[in-house]
């Protein structure tokens, strides 16, 4: 049948029988993977060499990569396509007078209207080297390094959009515990708590009276035998003070103006300490750096892309809030029920708190 004959295609895994060049690695670590589709059509004519990897995705406008993206590899999509174009460079017999090359991840969207989509990144073959020479192949040694550790916190953690991909990273839960102490996690969602805090504490311990000493009174000295009157006397007299009573009775004199007391929707009519303020500001400050740390505008509306996507905000902003509690004083949290932010603060700052009042209907 007539008409222009077909094109030809490559595949990245060649049969026993083709001729292929040395598996890609870095660092003496191997890469495995499948490139979908390699064009080289016009690689005779101009050196140029076409590498495709098919994607699907549910929204085409929002999951596709950019055309950046592709070509740096310290981002996830451009790490497998300039690992792709690496390996292209390798194989300098399948492939001579390679100069340029092209990469594409072409998208089928599947869901709503039927859409496919290129994105495409033409790059010249030396910037391909370099990304992996000075990216790829320092990440590569740094987690050979890595791998000789004995013990997880000796590795330091890098939290990311990476944490919260594919379904979250199993070990998380350590990292927003804090048990991975070389990674400052903390320091990332939040600035850490300013000195002060401690330091006013330790103010009052110090400046605190001194409780007076209770002893109980001296043993009485023992005869070998007692007479009536004397075993009345004894009965007599009162029992020595427990040593508790004292301490809880200095508790109950700690000065007001130095507790914290939360009045949840409610407002104390008549509260002989400090004047309640509103719990608002210190709830947008929280939310504000938590959603900072996490690269989004607010945390609620994170997404699956984010380590605070899937409700995970909820976790880091209550960890921010028992790392930077507020200052000692009287507090109003109004509203709760109708916000998301209030409720989990709250939750969290009630077990540090000296007082809470809660009101009912």
């Amino acid at each position: 049948m007539g008409g222009a004959a077909a094109p030809r295609f490559h595949r990245a895994a060649p049969s026993p029988n083709a001729p292929h060049g040395s598996p890609l690695s870095a660092g003496g670590i191997p890469f495995t993977g499948f490139i979908d589709l390699v064009d080289a059509r016009r690689l005779a004519s101009d050196g140029v060499l076409r590498i495709t990897d098919h994607k699907f995705t549910s929204n085409v406008a929002t999951n596709a990569a950019s055309a950046e993206q592709l070509a740096d590899a310290d981002t996830e999509p451009g790490l497998q396509m300039v690992g792709y174009g690496a390996w292209a460079l390798g194989q300098v017999e399948r492939f001579p007078g390679l100069r340029t090359l092209e990469l594409e991840h072409l998208y089928y969207q599947t869901r709503g209207q039927r859409l496919a989509a290129s994105v495409v990144a033409t790059v010249p073959a030396e910037h391909v080297a370099h990304e992996w020479q000075t990216k790829v192949e320092p990440q590569v040694e740094a987690m050979k390094e890595h791998a000789q550790a004995a013990r997880a916190s000796e590795v330091p953690a890098n939290y990311g959009p990476a944490c919260g991909k594919y379904g979250g990273c199993p070990f998380m839960a350590k990292c927003l515990t804090g048990e991975n102490k070389t990674m400052s996690l903390r320091d990332k969602l939040f600035n850490k708590a300013s000195e002060s805090a401690p330091l006013t504490v330790a103010a009052v311990e110090r400046n605190a009276p001194e409780l007076p000493a209770v002893l109980p009174p001296d043993a009485p000295t023992p005869t070998p035998v007692q007479t009536a009157p004397e075993v009345a006397q004894a009965t007599e007299q009162p029992a020595p003070k427990r040593r508790g009573r004292p301490r809880k009775a200095a508790e109950s004199e700690q000065p007001k103006g130095e507790m914290r007391v939360l009045f949840v929707d409610c407002i104390p009519t008549t509260f002989d300490g400090p004047t309640p303020e509103s719990l608002t500001n210190y709830v947008d400050t929280m939310h504000r750096k938590v959603a900072e740390a996490g690269g989004v505008d607010d945390v609620r509306f994170a997404g699956s892309d984010s380590a605070l996507g899937f409700g995970k905000w909820r976790g880091a902003l209550a960890m921010a809030a028992r790392a930077e509690l507020p200052a000692p004083g009287s507090y109003v949290a109004l509203g709760v029920a109708q916000s998301e932010l209030m409720q989990v603060i709250v939750e969290a700052l009630e077990p540090a708190f000296d007082m809470v009042v809660r009101g009912t209907r």
